[in-house]
């Protein structure tokens, strides 16, 4: 019965990675299908819309030559808005998930067994560096490279393995194609060459003739890149930093004991690089051990070549502070980190003779590390998530003209955390970008609305994960102008771990009384001309109060809700449109449209809303069909 079920797996094993892996992929990243365009998608996405196929391949966007992803940006525009960001962000969880299955087809060309080939393309999956390049689709030339340098080197080694030479037409065309996804493409033939050298050696000419054309075709695609518009010349500022950027990148071959770094550095004061040097030493140690061991050199051989060949690129042109913030730049090595440790994985259960006990330290080892980088891209999940949450209101709010112009109040750019898990990576997701702005983020993921963000401190809430907000910060009189600039105005808050994005008003100055009689007025006249409640969600309710300012009221606002008991059950005090707008800047003709939103138990009420004014501790006499109201307490609507 044993024998048959390991002749099942072993038959059968590659539609179970298939499968296993599929599942991995939409457990960790299956929330990016949600997601809108954002970061560098918005001035790409952009200026892809004013460029067509024949510009992008024979021009640059901000010096960026990536002609084969930008076209697979184009063929997703002309999809309507809505479907265009599902099917992009689809195609960078295909690309990674078949550079998983290529991996698992690699590991077996390579002679090596199922479990080990299931075990590096399930690392591939989960791999943390990851969290950047799959969700964000203009990151998507890093899994298209990777991809296409798997590929590459899948094509190769069938045509070895079976000495079948057809493969190598593949194997040539991937070449030539991945440095039209991303520069790092360049060193596809370079990690092909030297996959297959160290594989089966140099004793075939025909070998040697193919792994010179792949070189030859990367070369001259370098030549071609030099000559084409627009194309920024290769700089090499990483060598300056080729240091930090060698420990940049030491760090990611390291990266299942890289938390243990990052712990230890940032909670116990450790040297990152001090630490990353001695990881790195006892990783040598044990491949050495391992190669004399079961006298197989090849195969730390040739993943170390990968790792090496795919790190150099980023490291020679980028400075570390670049690196420190790009961890996608880890794709295309990630593919010879997992296969290298899925080896050390399968090798270290060897050492026990016992079958069970091999299982053991396999489940142990391999557990150990799926389920810290798991973790850590739920992490990353739940910023992309919180961030989503927020800008899916701004499109919604969007959707009505009548908005526009829409202004938006501590809107966050980006969020990050303070406690890294990774020593030598910047853990944060960005939405907006320096150079662009929310109206862009509107336009690409919508259609064009007029929208303006900025950040008003006296708001500001303090938070865990946020570090940067859109727009320039104001103050209390530019929150005036600010609110009667734009139509409408919705304010960002941060509570019980998340955003809220909330519609809080607006100004219209000079305004005419109302002809009808005020609904309550205030000794020193001022009045709210009316109020209206909206129940937004069960439990959540927007009260509108309109108030018709005499001028500056040297006074505060005080909303109560009372329960049928008189109870107080809840308090929305403070300044108009969320708390940014005092009266005491108030000007004479201003109409305050000011929404309060209140959070009330889902199975009482009804409810009292009862709003007035005060100043230190006495309240201004309020007066409701010219009588005065009790304790000087309007009740101005009843929610239900």
């Amino acid at each position: 019965m044993t024998h048959r079920l390991r002749h099942l797996w072993k038959r059968n094993s590659a539609l179970t990675g298939v499968l296993i892996t599929g599942t991995l992929l939409a457990i960790c990243y299956g929330f990016a299908l949600q997601l809108p365009f954002f970061f560098d998608d918005l001035p790409i996405m952009t200026w892809l819309r004013h460029n067509s196929l024949i510009d992008i391949w024979t021009g640059a966007s901000e010096s960026y030559y990536r002609p084969l992803a930008f076209t697979t940006y184009k063929i997703g525009q002309q999809f309507p808005q809505g479907m265009r960001q599902i099917i992009l962000h689809g195609v960078s969880l295909i690309l990674h998930w078949t550079s998983a299955i290529l991996i698992m087809q690699i590991v077996r060309l390579c002679g090596k067994s199922p479990q080990q080939a299931l075990l590096a393309s399930i690392l591939f999956i989960v791999f943390p560096f990851m969290y950047e390049a799959v969700p964000w689709v203009t990151a998507m030339p890093h899994p298209m490279v990777t991809n296409l340098a798997l590929l590459a080197t899948f094509g190769a080694l069938k045509a070895e393995y079976g000495n079948k030479p057809g493969w190598w037409a593949l194997s040539v065309l991937a070449t030539t194609l991945a440095p039209f996804a991303h520069e790092s493409g360049y060193v596809c033939a370079f990690i092909v060459g030297g996959i297959v050298i160290i594989q089966y050696g140099l004793r075939s000419r025909r070998r040697l003739i193919l792994i010179a054309l792949g070189s030859a075709l990367n070369i001259g695609l370098i030549l071609l890149r030099s000559v084409t518009p627009d194309v920024g010349a290769p700089g090499f500022e990483g060598l300056e930093d080729w240091v930090q950027n060698t420990f940049f990148f030491l760090h990611g071959l390291v990266y299942p004991v890289a938390p243990i770094i990052g712990w230890l550095a940032y909670h116990r004061g450790g040297h990152d690089f001090t630490l990353v040097a001695a990881a790195t030493a006892c990783l040598f140690g044990l491949l050495i051990w391992l190669a004399c061991r079961n006298r197989d050199w090849r195969w730390a051989a040739g993943n170390l070549w990968w790792w090496l060949c795919a790190s150099l690129p980023a490291a020679a042109s980028l400075s570390y502070g670049r690196l420190y913030t790009s961890p996608r730049l880890y794709a295309l090595a990630s593919a010879g980190i997992v296969m290298l440790w899925a080896g050390i994985i399968v090798e270290l259960g060897k050492v026990v003779r016992n079958m069970w006990g091999r299982r053991l330290v396999w489940t142990l080892l391999a557990g150990a590390i799926v389920a810290q980088n798991v973790a850590f891209i739920y992490r990353q999940r739940e910023l992309f998530l919180s961030l989503n949450s927020t800008y899916q209101t701004v499109l919604e709010a969007a959707e009505n003209e009548n908005n526009v112009p829409l202004g938006f109040v501590n809107l966050p750019r980006g969020l990050g955390r303070m406690d890294k898990v990774y020593a030598m990576t910047h853990e944060s997701t960005l939405f907006v970008p320096p150079y662009s702005n929310v109206a862009e983020f509107i336009e690409v993921n919508k259609e064009w609305r007029a929208a303006d963000a900025v950040m008003y401190p006296p708001v500001l809430q303090a938070t865990d994960i946020t570090y940067d907000f859109q727009g320039k910060g104001i103050d209390w009189g530019q929150m005036r102008q600010f609110a009667i600039d734009h139509r409408t105005v919705w304010l960002t808050r941060y509570s019980d771990g998340r955003f809220d994005l909330r519609y809080v008003g607006r100004i219209t100055p000079n305004a005419a009384p109302s002809p009808d009689e005020p609904l309550v007025w205030f000794e020193g006249d001022t009045i709210i001309e009316s109020t209206s409640v909206q129940e937004i969600e069960e439990g959540h309710w927007a009260v509108t109060i309109i108030w018709l300012a005499p001028g500056p009221v040297q006074g505060k606002i005080f909303v109560h809700i009372r329960d049928a008991a008189q109870n107080l059950v809840a308090q929305a005090d403070g300044p108009a449109l969320g708390g940014m707008v005092p009266p005491w800047i108030w000007q004479s003709g201003d109409r305050i449209e000011d929404v309060r939103h209140i959070i009330l138990p889902k199975d009482a009420g009804p409810y009292t809303v009862q709003v007035g004014l005060f100043h230190e501790d006495v309240r201004f006499p309020a007066f409701m069909n010219d009588a005065r109201c009790p304790d000087d307490a309007a009740p101005v609507a009843t929610l239900e």
